[in-house]
């Protein structure tokens, strides 16, 4: 990797621990961070590539994480032990799981990889190579992205209620047993 790949990594690792635990940052703590390098045009050059692509917009003086931004930090920079997963949204856990089955023609990789992109976005997690689960509940959002990219076809979202030998996936999704 380049040096000035590995330095945009690391730009966008730092902001990304910034803006995860807030919705919207002053302009002051930016300038800061900005101060803490020497290269600070890179930095700066970083940030605008976020807001080129939709991921932070500033207003008034206040720098804004948007829901893209938000998904592609959390996609960027998985918690550090990558054996957990981390979904700032989850609701109280309702015992079922959803599992989503997908097959994508040969030939047809990118909409494959698409999918994927897709349920990880979801927080869903691999059981095999086209079968991924996820304990929440995200199933029209999610349906809608599919349909949308005219993924739809290649898919089918399971609701179950028993999955057997999932206390590993449990706890990866640090849930508790419901009762």
């Amino acid at each position: 990797m380049a040096k000035t790949s590995r330095d945009a990594r690391k730009h966008i690792k730092a902001l990304s621990d910034i803006f995860m635990g807030m919705t919207e940052i002053g302009e002051d703590v930016i300038d800061e961070l900005i101060k803490q390098y020497s290269e600070r045009k890179y930095l700066r050059q970083s940030i605008r590539r976020l807001i080129d692509k939709g991921f932070l917009k500033q207003k008034e003086k206040k720098w804004i994480v948007t829901k893209e931004g938000r998904r592609f930090f959390l996609k960027k920079f998985p918690e550090e032990d990558g054996k957990t997963i981390k979904n700032s949204t989850r609701r109280r856990w309702d015992g079922k799981w959803r599992l989503v089955s997908f097959d994508v023609p040969g030939g047809y990789s990118a909409k494959r990889d698409q999918i994927r992109s897709f349920l990880k976005e979801f927080d869903f997690l691999p059981l095999q190579k086209s079968v991924w689960v996820s304990p929440n509940s995200s199933d029209d959002e999610f349906w809608k992205l599919l349909v949308k990219n005219n993924l739809d076809r290649y898919c089918k979202i399971m609701i179950v209620d028993i999955l057997e030998g999932d206390e590993e996936l449990r706890r990866r999704f640090r849930l508790t047993k419901t009762s």
